[in-house]
């Protein structure tokens, strides 16, 4: 599908021979060196997996973790520069649709539920990746792999995703980032950023922390027909605020507001086959075709300390609208466009106790409340149809999770969450012939264990494993219902067994190598019917396993290196479902059981060189992809390929200056792709960007 050119080939060699020396000695090229100096320790990485904190290097999970260095980038990082970190994890951004893929888990294409659950500042996100903000104002971003269901519950059979700002007085002082960038695929005029960040302690009152970011790029995509070149344009408007009082008994009270605007527009989609076909970022739209986004979470936490516990009361509110008008085929053809006008609102309430005493039994015990409720207008004006659908949900859930050390070197950890949701909704359905109404509803109770198992062969190496039960509740289908039947579908539930080591070098370097297998019954996927018409299923099973390694090492004087590589097999072991046939147009039963999942490569890595000096720094990191199936029927596939990314930043008085590039040898790749009756469409992978950033702190 793409044509890698000779520069690529040679860097791609040069770094897949690094990647394998590097993870195969465990050892980064130049580390004997280096050792001649005093050795650069990476520093102690913590994270809360079990909600107490513990050592990443010691912790039964696995884990990648964020901290501020990883994410002081000139424009808010998203989760690309997470999947560019973590092995066996890709991130889709596509305009068409966010997601991001944790060892092949994903769901049906615009489903309102995620296999990997999102915590911003311990409050949960029920609309998975597409609600998540960008990372500005970050503290740290840790990603737990795996069903993390004991204290999280739904929607993280895949993993779990936790994004904290930074804490109010953590810092004090503030930062002013302002950029301009541009690309050579077309763009005119120039994009531009701005930040501001600041956190302090205010005399007699609380800590305060604030941010505001925005970010402006005018975009690629040109219409041929139109003579319209804002067919990408977009922009972005986060921003945060928070502030923490102590109180007189010993406590403390936070209270968190993370915000974001997104508007763009969706021009995005070309043809690569038939009589439609175009040029790379040519888009040959009729009709006006544009979205927006808004996000809001809101956390007020209070935690205190008794004899032997903490105390932690976290108050959540996060709510999310999403608006879009697409041209139905993106033809030139006035066929009309798809519209979506998406409102959701969820309130939650999570009581938990967790163990402070020294001694070999650590524990947490926490109970969580949630309500939550979407509407849904969803229109194809080509058809005629229109449904509106609404939503409302509430659940319960009572946790508990235990590890008890019988040795200073063996833990083993114990858990269990039930979780309790009651759903109910009614969509009406208007159309030319006829116009209904029918209702649907579920109420399940799920019972979620883990265990876990931990031993150290050393101080410096640690063996681990995990077995676990994860899921994803039922839900209704918004979209593409005619009847009650097909408005409603079930649970999808799965299991996965871990087993790893992790070692930390002499030197302050640290390798983790895992193997997982993950079974999923029931799953949710997405069957065409009469009507113009989809049905959401549970008649799907699918099993993944693989190999992942991950390292960082410093390597003197400033120098630091990290790698990452992940095996993958993620399969379908049973899929019977219906498709469209392009040659006839008509529906025929399909069997895709042994077909790849969407999304899921079989190969990925990472690699990346970063020097962090008084003057000078700077960063070159190559993010590589084996190819990857589209679609759940194996029609579209991306070959392999890889992007390059590269910042230089020196300090000029009191500021920096950084000069940035991504996919800087402007690989020519797609972020989406479909087959319709038209032909195959596809979207375009971001061009080759460069920018300009200065940054002042003070």
């Amino acid at each position: 599908m793409f044509r890698t050119s000779s520069p690529q080939r040679v860097l791609r060699r040069i770094a897949l021979c690094s990647l394998s020396t590097a993870l195969a000695t465990g050892l980064p090229p130049g580390l004997a060196l280096a050792q001649d100096e005093a050795p650069l320790h990476l520093g102690q990485i913590t994270l809360f997996s079990n909600l107490w904190e513990e050592l990443a290097r010691k912790s039964a999970a696995t884990a990648t973790v964020l901290e501020a260095g990883d994410l002081a980038r000139p424009v808010a990082a998203d989760l690309g520069i997470l999947a560019g970190r973590s092995a066996n994890t890709v991130f889709q951004r596509a305009n068409s649709q966010e997601r991001l893929v944790v060892r092949g888990m994903s769901a049906f294409d615009n489903a309102l539920s995620d296999p990997v659950g999102y915590l911003v500042n311990g409050v949960a996100l029920p609309m998975g990746t597409i609600q998540l903000p960008h990372f500005f104002g970050a503290e740290t971003v840790t990603l737990l792999k795996g069903p993390q269901g004991t204290t999280f519950g739904r929607n993280s059979e895949a993993g779990l995703l936790a994004f904290d700002t930074i804490r109010p007085g953590s810092r004090t002082g503030g930062e002013i980032n302002l950029g301009l960038s541009g690309s050579d695929a077309g763009a005119a005029p120039l994009g531009g950023n701005g930040s501001i960040l600041w956190s302090g302690q205010a005399d007699r009152g609380p800590a305060l922390a604030f941010g505001l970011e925005f970010a402006r790029d005018p975009g690629v995509i040109a219409n041929p027909v139109t003579g319209a070149e804002d067919g990408g344009k977009s922009r972005r408007m986060t921003g945060f605020a928070a502030a923490e009082w102590d109180l007189q008994e010993g406590g403390s009270l936070r209270l968190t507001t993370l915000a974001e605007d997104q508007k763009f527009n969706k021009e995005q989609f070309r043809y690569i086959s038939g009589p439609l076909a175009t040029g790379r970022y040519e888009s040959v739209y009729s009709d006006p075709s544009w979205e927006r986004r808004r996000s809001t979470v809101t956390a007020l936490e209070y935690g205190t300390s008794f004899d032997g516990f903490d105390l932690t009361a976290i108050t959540g509110l996060a709510t999310f609208a999403r608006d879009f008008v697409l041209d139905f085929d993106g033809s030139p053809l006035p066929l009309g466009v798809t519209g979506l006008d998406l409102r959701d609102r969820s309130l939650s309430q999570e009581i938990r106790l967790t163990s402070t005493t020294e001694g070999p039994l650590k524990w947490v015990l926490g109970v969580n409340v949630f309500r939550q409720s979407t509407d849904a207008d969803f229109n194809l004006g080509a058809l005629s149809t229109d449904r509106h659908t609404e939503i409302d949900q509430t659940g319960a859930a009572i946790y508990g999770f235990a590890e008890y050390a019988p040795s200073d070197r063996f833990r083993l950890g114990a858990g269990l969450r039930v979780d309790h949701i009651a759903s109910e909704a009614w969509q009406s359905f208007a159309s030319p012939l006829a116009s209904l109404r029918y209702e649907g509803s579920d109420r399940s109770t799920t019972v979620l264990p883990k265990l876990t198992l931990a031993y150290d062969l050393s101080d410096a190496t640690t063996l681990h494993g995990s077995y676990a039960r994860g899921y994803m509740p039922a839900g209704y289908n918004y979209g593409f219902a005619n009847s009650a039947d097909s408005l409603t579908y079930a649970a999808e539930t799965s299991w996965n067994a871990e087993i790893g080591v992790k070692h930390a070098f002499a030197g302050g370097a640290t390798l983790n190598l895992a193997a997982f297998h993950t079974t999923v019954k029931d799953k949710q996927i997405t069957e065409t019917i009469p009507g113009a018409a989809q049905y959401i299923s549970n008649a799907g099973r699918a099993k993944s396993y693989g190999i992942e390694a991950e390292l960082t090492a410093p390597l003197g004087g400033g120098w630091q290196i990290a790698a990452n590589a992940g095996w993958q097999r993620a399969r379908a072991t049973s899929f019977r479902t219906s498709a469209m046939d392009l040659t006839s147009g008509s529906l025929v039963a399909v069997d895709w059981s042994g077909n790849a999942l969407p999304m899921a490569p079989d190969t990925s890595w990472g690699l990346a060189l970063s020097h962090d000096g008084p003057v000078w720094r700077g960063r070159v990191g190559l993010q590589g992809s084996g190819g990857f199936w589209f679609d759940p029927g194996n029609t579209v596939r991306q070959k392999g390929f890889m992007t390059l990314d590269a910042e230089l930043s020196r300090t000029v008085g009191a500021g920096e200056v950084t000069l940035w590039a991504k996919n800087l040898l402007d690989e020519d790749y797609y972020s989406a792709a479909a087959a319709t009756i038209r032909g195959v469409v596809v979207e375009d992978g971001s061009p080759r960007t460069i920018g300009l950033n200065w940054k002042m702190t003070w």
